[in-house]
């Protein structure tokens, strides 16, 4: 059952701008906030700062002289923290699948030898510290349910993944810089924006939606980014959403990949090259043009873990205070 998006009369009594507006400044924004010189300052700040963590990890121990190509990272004999093999194998694949390649990742040392070969840069690999007090320099730990308690709940409280059950489950966590409270603060708010936003995405005449998918954007349940992108390719064709999905296992997140279907295959090749020419974090970790089981020609994207907070709601600060 498709449920067809439809048009409320504006008002002149509304307080704060309309979600579409939101949405397609907050494109806006960071089209014109990256350009190409920046791109390649931030590319060699990247690469120094990779350069400065790999050098920092051979001081460490972390890499032992092994006959194996150079940089190789030797796991320890041990299984590291109570990880079971098993539930350890399914958090590395997870990780270099769906994480961010920009994310730096913080990991115990067995972890961070497995993510290597897996083919994760050292470079972008943080080895962590049984019971130290100080914040992780990562965007993204991998631990243990029952090891370094104080870590996740103080520094790293938004569960992203999880992998087998008990104390020795495996989980990934998104950090925060200012801590659980902070974090919490910003979780709510972000999700009262992805509320606002998605009833607004429900009135615009160019999208069609299931009723589950409906009922996903009233909930929040939707990433900001993909919000973003629907505001921006509606703005000149008509597209059904098929459905949002994610692959994120044992843990509530919003939604980080859609389908998208038109009438018109072209529609969708412009779409694709629309969203392939954002700049970060609008730009999908993949995106493509598929075929559905019901033969039907679809456009498939999926952004990166974890969800970033605050896009829509710094969007909206702005907007207020330019007033």
């Amino acid at each position: 059952m498709w449920v067809r998006s439809y048009h409320r009369p504006a008002t002149s009594a509304l307080s704060e701008p309309s979600w579409g507006q939101v949405l397609a400044t907050t494109v806006k924004l960071w089209l014109q906030r990256r350009p190409t010189a920046r791109r390649w300052l931030l590319a060699a700040v990247f690469l120094a700062l990779a350069v400065i963590v790999v050098a920092a990890l051979q001081v460490s121990g972390v890499f032992a002289p092994t006959a194996a190509p150079a940089g190789r990272v030797r796991a320890p004999a041990d299984t590291g923290h109570g990880m079971p093999p098993a539930a350890q194998a399914e958090a590395v694949a997870w990780i270099a699948d769906q994480v961010s390649n920009a994310a730096m990742v913080g990991c115990y040392p067995v972890m961070c030898a497995a993510l290597q070969a897996q083919g994760v840069p050292a470079g972008r690999l943080v080895p962590l510290q049984p019971g130290s007090a100080d914040p992780p320099r990562a965007q993204v730990v991998v631990t243990s349910a029952s090891a370094d308690r104080q870590l996740a709940d103080r520094y790293a409280p938004a569960l992203i993944a999880s992998f087998g059950s008990g104390r020795s489950r495996v989980e990934v966590r998104a950090t925060e810089p200012g801590g659980a409270a902070a974090y919490w603060a910003a979780q709510r708010a972000d999700l009262a924006a992805r509320k606002s936003a998605g009833a607004q995405l429900l009135r615009n005449r160019h999208l069609l939606f299931t009723s589950r998918d409906a009922a996903q954007l009233l909930a929040g349940q939707v990433d900001s980014r993909l919000l973003a992108t629907l505001a921006a390719v509606s703005s000149r064709y008509q597209f059904r959403v098929t459905a949002f999905s994610d692959a994120a296992p044992g843990a509530q997140v919003p939604f980080r990949q859609m389908t998208i279907s038109g009438d018109r295959t072209a529609d969708l090749a412009v779409a694709l090259a629309m969203v392939r020419a954002q700049n970060p974090p609008y730009l999908p970790a993949h995106a493509a043009i598929v075929r559905l089981d019901t033969g039907q020609t679809a456009l498939s994207m999926e952004f990166a873990a974890p969800s970033p907070l605050g896009l829509l709601t710094a969007v909206l600060t702005v907007q207020r205070e330019g007033k």
